[in-house]
């Protein structure tokens, strides 16, 4: 399962265009002021570094998938637990999709492109928007509230937006459900399965990367993969990830096990990276090759 790691870097924020901020949905003007027995008692507004105050901790997630801004409101009602509805619209339907795999672990389609709900909470993503709606406590009044406003949303955003063409190429055989995140920022790679202290394979805003689980608990291995602006940064990555994971190991695809008993393999093809971490065994890593080329 992926859960969102918690930490605290830089992150550089380029100009947004004109066209991202005319897009801009009125998250009030969806919202009712008042349905059934609840009530607007607080509006949700941030932009950028002011996300800082209201997620102690946890902004850094949504700056590194470009934020433009959150909107929402609280819901309150006399002996009801508080409804809290965030609507966060990021630069494009990628780095929305990839806040939704930061969060999910599982995939269900009730709402927008993609979603997943429990008793006390219920996100999804759709076009370049990533909801998520929460109760402080899960009641029959609560549930019923979490689906009445997410479809309300989900009727709102009147587009769709493509997942990123990366996530399309992960062989399906033994992916784990729910079990890949997208990203394009290094820190994520580290944080859920750490190859170095450093950006080693040069992931960056100009990069679209991948990073799934397959096999069951006991199998477990990772495939990482990554589509640069062009091959010479694809082949100038791999010299780099080769040259720490497999320094003796010669040819377009080293295969090596490595100390901890792993097995490990990279190659390109194209501007594309790809890597198998933690093969259980040489037929494992093989056999995922095979699926992918």
């Amino acid at each position: 399962m992926f859960r969102i790691w918690r930490y605290v870097f830089a992150v550089c924020c380029s100009c947004i265009p004109a066209w991202v901020c005319a897009q801009k949905m009125d998250v009030m003007k969806v919202l009712p002021e008042k349905f059934d027995a609840w009530q607007v008692t607080a509006r949700l507004d941030c932009e950028g570094e002011a996300l800082y105050d209201y997620i102690n901790g946890g902004a850094e997630l949504y700056l590194s998938y470009g934020l433009v801004g959150m909107k929402g409101c609280k819901y309150n009602g006399e002996g009801l637990p508080q409804v809290t509805v965030e609507v966060y619209e990021m630069t494009s339907p990628a780095n929305a999709f990839g806040v939704y795999t930061q969060s999910r672990d599982r995939e269900e389609n009730e709402y927008g492109q993609g979603s997943q709900r429990s008793g006390d909470f219920l996100l999804f993503w759709k076009d370049k928007y990533y909801v998520i709606i929460t109760a402080e406590k899960a009641t029959p009044e609560s549930k019923k509230a979490l689906l009445h406003v997410a479809s309300l949303v989900d009727k709102a955003i009147p587009g769709t937006g493509r997942r990123p063409a990366i996530v399309d190429a992960l062989p399906q055989k033994d992916l784990v459900p729910g079990g890949y995140l997208y990203f394009h920022h290094y820190i994520w790679l580290n944080a859920y399965l750490f190859i170095a202290d450093y950006n080693l394979v040069n992931i960056s805003d100009e990069t679209d990367a991948v990073l799934a689980k397959y096999g069951n608990a006991d199998t477990r291995c990772y495939l990482l993969m990554v589509d640069y602006p062009d091959a010479t940064a694809a082949a100038t990555a791999w010299a780099q990830l080769k040259k720490e994971f497999a320094p003796e190991s010669a040819g377009e695809r080293p295969k090596l096990r490595l100390e901890d008993g792993t097995w490990f393999t990279t190659w390109t093809r194209g501007k594309r990276l790809c890597a198998i971490f933690d093969g259980r065994s040489l037929e494992q890593i093989d056999d995922l090759y095979n699926s992918i080329e």
